[in-house]
């Protein structure tokens, strides 16, 4: 651990200068992983190994013998990760996979390329709150709830919002155990901040029952995607990002039932429609 240790000191030594202006990107193993402080050995671009802080989300997601990516950020009590990412390449390949498919659907389509009720919805491979790699065929099997928002959104009437209503949602849901089964789906659509642990922590506190609502981040062309398939459109002004908001539900085949436009809805008016997406005659 000593040289652990005395290699990190060396490396923020060596890039303090730069990082005070700008983090330095990264790739490498997690070998150990206490609390907030990780012991990685780096891919590239050191190969080195190297003692970092890491943020409360990353903290919370179990990352020890995962290959990362993120950035390295100087500071006066050495180096901090941030922008964690899985980079298995056997996760990495399947992404890509799902993207590349979804971008050729995109462009096929053009501009009829939003869902209207009774479409299927479109394939997606995400990364969870946990860092789990998810699938669409993952939710299949009970009705969802889609959603998306920014965690760093400055709008209390948009993202914030949005993310109480599904909150409130998550609890009336709780109170029935015929619903139990139900998703609830957020995505992020900006997916070079929201990292995994952003979402963790984001998801933490809002006081959110994570083991039925899920936070989504991964590839941006493939979110970007996404996103037009269900009419999400998004402005960059002012640094930061305007746009529109909706809660889009999903039957439990897939197919897009309703489309609620606006942040806020009535939870208790949601949950008594999921439920009856379940009943018997809805399959």
């Amino acid at each position: 651990m000593r040289t652990y240790i005395i290699c990190a000191a060396l490396w923020t030594m060596s890039i303090v200068g730069l990082a005070a202006e700008k983090p330095v990107r990264f790739e490498g193993q997690v070998l150990e992983q206490r609390g907030d402080t990780w012991t990685v050995k780096e891919i590239s671009p050191t190969e080195k190994t190297l003692a970092v802080k890491v943020g409360e989300g990353d903290a919370q997601i179990s990352w020890q013998g995962k290959r990362i990516k993120g950035e390295l950020h100087a500071a006066e009590a050495g180096l901090r990760a941030e922008s964690i990412f899985p980079a298995e390449a056997e996760e990495l390949r399947r992404v890509a996979e799902v993207s590349e498919a979804l971008h050729r659907e995109t462009v096929d389509k053009g501009r009829l390329v939003t869902r209207m009720p009774n479409d299927l919805m479109p394939d997606m491979a995400l990364w969870d709150q946990d860092a789990k790699l998810v699938f669409k065929r993952d939710f299949l099997g009970a009705p969802m709830a889609l959603n998306f928002i920014f965690t760093s959104c400055r709008s209390a009437k948009m993202c914030p919002a949005s993310t109480q209503s599904m909150k409130r949602l998550g609890d009336e849901l709780d109170k029935n155990p015929a619903l139990k089964s139900v998703h609830l789906l957020t995505i992020t659509f900006d997916p070079e901040t929201d990292s995994p642990g952003v979402l963790n922590f984001y998801a933490k506190g809002y006081g959110i029952n994570q083991a039925r609502h899920r936070f989504l981040t991964g590839d941006p062309a493939q979110i970007k995607d996404l996103m037009r398939h269900y009419g999400i459109l998004t402005v960059r002004d002012d640094g930061t990002i305007v746009h529109n908001t909706a809660l889009i539900l999903i039957s439990a085949e897939g197919r897009i039932l309703e489309r609620r436009e606006g942040a806020m809805f009535d939870a208790v008016d949601v949950a008594a429609t999921l439920q009856m997406y379940q009943l018997p005659s809805h399959k």
